[in-house]
């Protein structure tokens, strides 16, 4: 390896990337953008919950309806109530997604509920949007599930008071056969900005170096500087180890503003440890690697964009990326486990949120560096490839 030949490829490469507009919004304008949109929406710890109940009664269910009104998460109301005069004001209210639920509570309600009769309550949702209809449920059901319980551990009470006292513990245990008793255990806490910051550096290792390394040495066959390079007494491994030194040092410089940004936008003190930053070296070996490797074989910048963007967007899921791994179908996830990129993404969380033991990520150590080394390799034999095309 010739210093001086490494040393004038990367100035070189810094100084084209500086000329460029559009590389320069990619790097390191999307970036905040990113970070900026999906921390004001999804950034919120924890975001509070409100359900637009609509409900019609022909009697008087006032006292439902308050306890309804006043079950609080987090310090604010859960429900939202709205009344309707008829029926079918409600359902057309529904359908309209003026709400989220209805309810129809019967004649003599109250009634058979003060006696101790059974009854019931119509609830009607909508289920054009299935996650909501999951929320909207779930909030439903839980509220009367604790209204039953209740209910019955008063009636079984009352009815207690007429048989002798040594059974009063059995008759309770009809209200509640078992109850579930929460406990919480203070490990670590993760933010949502904490993993949309591992995204951002993913979103870079994964996309931006990918595109960058192919498009800049396709630049280079268009102006024929790579034709001089080859007849130089460089070696293809001074031009590999100066184009990916010059690509990683601006890509550095991104990640280093991004997370800047995280820090002063949404205070999130996140800083890759040394093992942390090899994952992310490894990473954008592998990347630099591929995008080298689809430039050298397509030799057109059109063509390498679209096949760059074909693998890097689905990427952006399949190897939960932009998604927790626990949300991807059970056929994206050995994608996201043993691809190298979802496997150093994955490597990388562990690491620097979760704080496990490098014992912990061996298996995603060995995928992620075995994939650039294999990488390099195929980047290394199409470069030498073209090489031999232009000089003939």
């Amino acid at each position: 390896m010739k210093f001086r030949a490494v040393k004038g490829i990367f100035i070189k490469e810094v100084k084209e990337f500086s000329r460029e507009k559009m590389a320069i919004f990619w790097v390191f304008i999307f970036p905040i953008l990113w970070l900026l949109i999906l921390g004001g929406i999804w950034g919120n710890e924890n975001p509070t919950l409100n359900v637009k109940v609509g409900y019609y009664s022909r009697e008087n269910v006032s006292w439902i309806i308050h306890a309804i009104e006043s079950v609080e998460v987090n310090g604010e109301r859960m429900f939202t109530i709205y009344h309707y005069s008829s029926w079918e004001g409600g359902i057309n209210a529904l359908k309209k997604g003026k709400i989220d639920a209805f309810l129809v509570f019967p004649n003599g309600f109250t009634v058979n509920l003060t006696k101790g009769y059974p009854t019931y309550v119509e609830v009607y949702y909508d289920k054009s949007d299935p996650q909501t209809y999951q929320i909207v449920k779930g909030a439903i059901t839980g509220f009367f599930t604790e209204l039953s319980s209740r209910l019955q551990e008063e009636r079984l009470n009352m009815v207690g008071k007429y048989v002798p006292r040594n059974a009063l513990p059995y008759i309770l245990g009809f209200a509640k056969p078992v109850t579930l008793e929460e406990k919480t255990v203070e490990g670590t806490k993760v933010t949502p900005m904490e993993f949309y910051v591992t995204s951002f550096i993913g979103i870079q290792f994964l996309f931006a170096t990918m595109l960058m390394m192919s498009s800049s040495v396709l630049e280079e066959i268009e102006k024929g500087t790579l034709r001089r390079i080859a007849s130089s007494p460089a070696s293809p491994w001074d031009f590999l180890i100066g184009k990916m030194s010059a690509t990683f040092a601006i890509i550095l410089v991104s990640i280093f503003t991004g997370l800047a940004f995280a820090f002063l936008a949404f205070h999130v003190r996140f800083f890759p440890s040394p093992l942390g930053w090899v994952v992310i070296v490894l990473a954008s070996i592998f990347s630099m690697s591929l995008g080298l490797a689809i430039g050298m074989l397509t030799g057109s910048i059109k063509t390498t964009n679209a096949v760059v963007n074909l693998i890097s967007m689905p990427l952006l899921f399949f190897a939960a990326v932009v998604v927790p791994e626990s949300l991807l179908p059970s056929w994206a996830r050995p994608i996201a486990k043993y691809f190298p990129l979802g496997a150093a993404l994955k490597a990388l969380r562990k690491l620097e949120i979760y704080h496990l033991s490098v014992s912990e990520v061996r298996v995603e150590l060995s995928i992620v560096t075995l994939g650039a080394l294999m990488m390099l390799a195929v980047a290394l034999f199409s470069y030498r490839w073209r090489i031999r095309r232009l000089s003939a």
